[in-house]
């Protein structure tokens, strides 16, 4: 709630414009009543009919002033719906944002999709329109039972009676309700996991022929949804109608009772009329509190959900020193990290990758290659050791600083729905020369295909790289690396997707980028021997280290590697 009403404060003006046109709506409607009784009593039953249109002009004033606050109120009110959803969403984007591996890990797109979306709707719709328009009720029945009172307590008593009745119900059916919407809520995010897993691996859906499966994946969280939308709209039903019911009662028993008034003669038929309006203006509220309780208990439980991310704490912090310019100098020093489950992903890892030179790195799968590139970015911590930059380690530096001075290129490419231009310039931040775009993709073997292109560099290409094949991906990506002019370059089987010449040609111009500290993680023995220093791991260990001459030498797991990659040399090699 303190999140609520620190937003609530910032648009207090908002608040404050739709609190007074409430108040200046209900004066208003609460005098047509009294007008209406004048004209019944004096032009009607007292025959002063010159008397009507003396009258009946105010009335309508009366009226048309009504709803012109009710308008400015009404869209205030949709004004401080769209306020409190843009710093909510806001807040919880740069929550996300400040996140780290762990945090995704445990929250998948789909899921925060929904929390960004449909969850944030529900707290500003709540915050803003629903709010305000409870408040606009309280104020509506508080002022109303109060102008009934004084025209009549006798004929008020209908409506005293049977309105706490109405309220009780309501208050009664709003926990049920919210658990119902956290059901709902998570049934929603459920969804959107479902779709966005299933339409992100389309391909591999239909390779498989995994349709049906995965329809009726998404049609089992769908039926879970539909069931408690329907338990909730039951709960609603069930005490939406018998509320509705008694407002209705209310209005009848008060046209009974002051009819019956009338008929003795301790009641005018104006001032029936007037309890009557007014009774029907108790009456329509009443039946909103169901309808507004619902709207609540929806946004309680979605405030809940983001109160989770937003309260969310990184394990990767910023550290206390900055570094405004960088060598690329990385060092390992006895790296050790855990998994969840105690097991060791590195086991004292060291090395010293000095500026300026190259450090191939090999292994089989799962041997912690990918992980020492997530530890030089800091994308995770180690559990003992420390991975430092020209001397700092990087839990000391703030993260622009661990990340500002290397750029990786990734096996699992990523390309914005942007212009080609504008993807090679992330690293730069809009201070990016058309020549160091060209020379860059000429240098990762795309400014070929580039060229080509309907728009060349100022071709849109969709998310993820759509339109474009694995290897002009990872190609454009190598560029974006190349145009980043960082001074260490982390190269995670970045030439996978490469054909062997398109490697040779990108893996050349790789090499041709002298002075430049270079981390090239590879499969292929053609990716890193020409390093100064090559490293293979094995379950998370170092166990052999040197030059592509010593390694072969030793006749050990590289050695061994480059007769399976290259039968033909086997002589050559022995």
């Amino acid at each position: 709630m303190r999140r609520i009403l620190k937003y609530a404060l910032r648009n207090w003006k908002l608040y404050l414009t739709s609190a007074i046109f409430t108040i200046f709506g209900v004066f208003f409607v609460a005098s047509g009543p009294k007008y209406i009784q004048k004209i019944i009593d004096t032009c009607i039953v007292g025959g002063h009919g010159e008397l009507f249109f003396s009258l009946a002009v105010p009335l309508l004033s009366v009226y048309i002033i009504a709803g012109l606050a009710n308008y400015i109120q009404e869209y205030s009110s949709d004004c401080i719906t769209s306020a409190m959803q843009t710093c909510f969403r806001g807040e919880v984007f740069r929550s996300v944002m400040a996140q780290d591996q762990h945090f995704f890990h445990e929250n998948n797109p789909g899921e925060l999709m929904s929390r960004t979306k449909q969850d944030i709707e529900n707290i500003g719709f709540s915050c803003g329109f629903i709010f305000m328009f409870f408040s606009y009720i309280v104020i509506h029945l508080a002022y109303m039972a109060y102008c009934m009172i004084r025209l009549s307590l006798k004929g008020s008593l209908p409506a005293l009676i049977i309105m706490p009745i109405i309220g009780i119900l309501a208050i009664l059916s709003e926990p049920k309700g919210v658990r119902l919407s956290e059901k709902k809520s998570d049934d929603i995010a459920a969804m959107n996991q479902s779709a966005t897993e299933t339409l992100s691996g389309i391909r591999t859906v239909k390779a498989f022929g995994r349709e049906r499966e995965e329809s009726r994946r998404f049609d089992k969280i769908h039926c879970a949804y539909n069931r408690h939308f329907l338990k909730l709209d039951y709960l609603w039903a069930n005490w939406i109608s018998p509320m509705e019911a008694l407002g209705r009662i209310m209005l009848l028993a008060s046209v009974l009772f002051c009819g019956l008034q009338v008929i003795n003669g301790s009641m005018t038929l104006g001032e029936l009329s007037a309890i009557t309006v007014y009774t029907a203006e108790l009456s329509w509220p009443m039946m909103e509190i169901g309808w507004i309780l619902s709207e609540f208990a929806s946004a309680r439980a979605s405030l809940k959900k983001i109160s989770v991310i937003v309260d969310s704490k990184p394990l990767i912090t910023d550290g206390p020193r900055h570094l405004e310019k960088q060598a690329g100098d990385l060092e390992f020093d006895h790296v050790t990290l855990l998994s969840d489950s105690g097991s060791k992903i590195l086991d004292d890892v060291s090395f010293h990758l000095r500026s300026g030179k190259t450090l191939g790195i090999m292994g089989a799968t799962g041997s912690g290659k990918t992980t020492i590139a997530n530890l030089a970015m800091r994308f995770i911590d180690p559990t003992s050791g420390s991975v430092r930059t020209d001397g700092v380690d990087l839990r000391e530096l703030d993260l622009e600083s661990a990340r500002c001075g290397k750029a990786i290129v990734t096996q699992d490419i990523f390309l914005f729905s942007d212009t080609i231009t504008a993807n090679l310039d992330k690293g730069r931040k809009g201070q990016l020369s058309q020549d160091l775009i060209v020379r860059s993709a000429t240098d990762a073997a795309a400014h070929d295909f580039i060229t080509k292109l309907s728009d060349g560099y100022d071709t849109v290409i969709g998310e993820k790289g759509v339109g474009l094949s694995g290897g002009q991906k990872q190609r454009v990506s190598i560029a974006r690396a190349f145009a980043s002019e960082r001074p260490l370059l982390i190269f995670d089987d970045a030439t996978s997707a490469l054909d062997m010449e398109t490697e040779k040609k990108v893996q050349k111009a790789i090499a041709g980028h002298g002075g430049r500290t270079m981390m090239i993680i590879a499969h292929r023995i053609s990716a890193v021997r020409d390093a100064d220093e090559i490293i293979i791991l094995d379950h998370g260990r170092i166990v052999e280290r040197g030059n592509h001459k010593s390694l072969m030498a030793m006749k050990g797991n590289y050695y061994r590697t480059y007769v399976s990659q290259y039968p033909e040399k086997e002589k050559e090699a022995n």
